[in-house]
């Protein structure tokens, strides 16, 4: 397996986890107080917007050439990194 494979997998993965954290997250709502079940809810939209956006990226390395490779790489990380900070805040805020 190639370099390129080995990142897939691992953002596929990764993919997976968080989608089940959202999942969670997602539930959770029932267990908030209505003042601020909104601002929770804008939150959880704000990941799944990230959390899709990763995806796309996802499926644009899938397909990228080895000239595009890198560039795209460097896309996927950084809205890898957005997806966990705005993930981190979320937990931590609503805990």
């Amino acid at each position: 397996m190639n370099k390129h494979d080995l990142y897939l997998k691992k953002i596929e993965a990764k993919l997976k986890q968080y989608n089940a954290k959202l999942t969670q997250i997602n539930s959770q709502a029932s267990e908030i107080r209505i003042d601020t079940k909104l601002e929770y809810l804008s939150q959880v939209e704000a990941l799944k917007k990230k959390h899709s956006e990763l995806t796309k990226k996802h499926e644009e390395l899938k397909s990228a050439s080895e000239h595009s490779w890198e560039n795209l790489k460097i896309g996927t990380e950084k809205a890898w990194a957005e997806l966990e900070e705005a993930f981190e805040k979320v937990v931590t805020r609503f805990k």
